[in-house]
């Protein structure tokens, strides 16, 4: 697989990674309210949350730079550390928060995350397009300079 061919699946990959997070944070109290006798086997430790968040964060991350690099939307940027605080600032305070709470910033968080993904995947398509024909590009604040004859 080539690098620049990597690069396009990136994205898709950052947003898949958040998509299983929010669905574990979903489907777990789902899970363990229908089958409390398997809670002794989930691994339900702070610790493991953090290393989830972490990986979750650095995976993230790692799929989103090569897309940035592109097009380099800076709201991106915001959108994608505020699903990376809310993931991180949950996975170390969770425990102090009520359910409802941890339950609707993880989402919130997962959802920016996917969202960030999604925006970074298409203004990368755009801006591919626009290589292709540089006097046509919608992607970016910067006006076309025609010459004037």
């Amino acid at each position: 697989m080539s690098l620049s061919r990597l690069h396009r699946h990136a994205d898709i990959a950052g947003a898949t990674a958040s998509a299983v997070c929010m669905v574990h944070c979903l489907l777990t109290p789902v899970v363990i309210s229908l089958f409390p006798d398997i809670i002794p086997y989930l691994p339900g430790d702070a610790s493991f949350h953090r290393w989830l968040a972490i990986g979750i964060v650095l995976f993230g991350f790692a799929g989103f730079v090569p897309g940035y690099r592109v097009h380099r939307r800076k709201p991106l940027l915001a959108l994608i550390a505020a699903g990376m605080f809310l993931i991180l600032f949950v996975a170390w305070k969770g425990e102090t928060l009520h359910l409802a709470t941890e339950l609707i910033l993880s989402i919130g968080g997962s959802m920016l995350l996917i969202t960030a993904h999604l925006l970074n995947r298409s203004f990368c398509h755009q801006c591919r397009i626009c290589k292709e024909a540089p006097n046509t590009c919608q992607t970016t604040d910067v006006e076309q300079v025609q010459p004037h004859l």
